[in-house]
Order: C-alpha cells, then structure tokens, then sequence
C-alpha cells in the first residue's frame, strides 16, 4: 500500500524577542486571531534546542487564513536583527496578505506608528497591482497587497 506523500501547510514557525510586541503587531495592527499563548517546558524541546533547562513562551496567531506559531525562548532571550532583515536576501522573504483597501489599511499602520513604506503601485504589469511594506518587531517583512476583486 502507498503511503501519501502530499503536503498541506500547518503553520509558519517564527521565532520571536517579544511575544507581547508581536501580539500587538498582528491582532492588534493586523486583526489577527490570538488562538493560544502558553508558555512550556518539557524534554522534548531540550533536544530540540540542543541545551536543558528550554523554556518557551509560544503562541498560535491566525492571520490571513495563514497559522503563525511564534517562539520565544524565554530561558536565553534573543535580540531581533538590527537592522531588520535584509529583503533581498534568499529563503522566506516575507509574508503577504491582500486587503480590500489598500488605502485605509496604510492609514491605519501609519496611524499606529509602524512605519509603512510608501504605497508602490505597478502599473507596467497585465494586471496592475498596489502595495506597501511594514516590518513586525523581529524584522519580518510583512507585504499588504490591494485585492483587486
């Protein structure tokens, strides 16, 4: 019997300085979903981290129809990425979720401080397309792309 080998996607793992911060960021500036927030120790995640004594803080956040599950390490605390990361570099770049008013969610992240970049609009392209950027706290490219339809 042949097993099946297809994938869905679970979550996104995202490993995390300051869960508070981060709740903020995508339920409060985004309207994300907190689901779960908890904090753990058990000897599973000692092999993980490769060290004894792990203990996390780690939430379920639904944003977008996308699960992030944050990590923070509350055991050795880490720093984010000064400067945040860089956007041309390779492997996951960011993460993009498509709003119905581009307009009103620029506003709005710019009315709470986080610093948006300009809205950037396309309109070389077949179908024309606007966007903008912001940054959560650990330098995660966060990409709010127009809904064309």
């Amino acid at each position: 019997m042949a097993s099946d080998t297809s994938l869905t996607t679970s979550h996104l793992i995202v490993h995390v300085a300051d869960t508070d911060a981060t709740i903020d960021f995508w339920c409060k500036g985004l309207g994300a979903e907190l689901e779960t927030d908890e904090e753990l120790e058990a000897p599973a995640l000692d092999e993980i981290f490769g060290r004894k004594g792990v203990r996390i803080r780690d939430t379920f956040i639904r944003a977008g129809g996308t699960r992030l599950h944050t990590i923070e390490t509350l055991d050795v605390k880490r720093q984010p990425i000064d400067p945040p990361q860089n956007v041309h570099s390779l492997g996951l770049g960011g993460i993009s979720f498509r709003v119905q008013d581009l307009d009103a969610a620029h506003a709005r992240a710019e009315a709470e401080g986080r610093n948006p970049t300009p809205i950037y609009d396309f309109d070389e392209i077949a179908e024309p397309v606007r966007m903008f950027f912001l940054n959560d706290p650990d330098g995660i490219r966060v990409e709010m792309i127009e809904d064309g339809g």
